[in-house]
């Protein structure tokens, strides 16, 4: 589970950077496939979204977030992402649409449990997910993001809500 307010999304001519680490090593996910979960400040699930596959990418599709119908619903994210980190600390290249992936009905199936596990955390699951060849990555948190309180939001919405009283009396 990683924080929304501890990614720099970017300012005027800087990008922004989605980065993660594992072994001291920081890789950059922006660019990642895959699928991902929108967790409200409780941590409860909001919204499950998918990036790559003809969509935007990971670090695209969750700055959307911030700007769409679920900007102030969501403080934290969770992303399960299928291109691999190669020894050189980049992440693979992107493969065709159209490629094929084999497996067998119970690998599938343990892969489907494994993200609903991991995004979920179902209180009464004793084991947790297990995912074949896959590395979990902690979140870096960045210097520049804009840390922004729960209080902060709800100050601004109530803000918004006032003006917008005001508008509507106006007329």
């Amino acid at each position: 589970m990683w924080r929304r307010d501890s990614v720099f999304w970017g300012h005027g001519q800087r990008e922004g950077e989605l980065k993660g680490f594992r072994s001291g090593r920081d890789i950059d996910f922006r660019k990642q496939i895959g699928v991902y979960v929108l967790y409200d400040e409780a941590r409860r699930a909001v919204y499950v979204g998918q990036s790559g596959s003809g969509r935007d990418r990971l670090f695209a599709r969750l700055s959307s977030h911030r700007r769409d119908r679920l900007a102030l619903r969501w403080q934290y994210f969770s992303w399960f992402g299928l291109l691999t980190v190669n020894k050189s600390g980049k992440l693979s290249r992107w493969d065709k649409q159209a490629k094929r992936v084999y497996g067998t009905i119970g690998s599938m199936l343990n892969e489907i449990e494994g993200v609903l596990i991991a995004a979920t955390e179902p209180p009464f699951n004793r084991q947790g997910a297990k995912f074949k060849g896959s590395h979990r990555y902690k979140q870096r948190l960045h210097a520049d993001a804009e840390r922004v309180e729960l209080s902060e939001l709800r100050d601004m919405l109530r803000r918004i809500s006032k003006k917008i009283d005001k508008l509507r009396k106006k007329k």
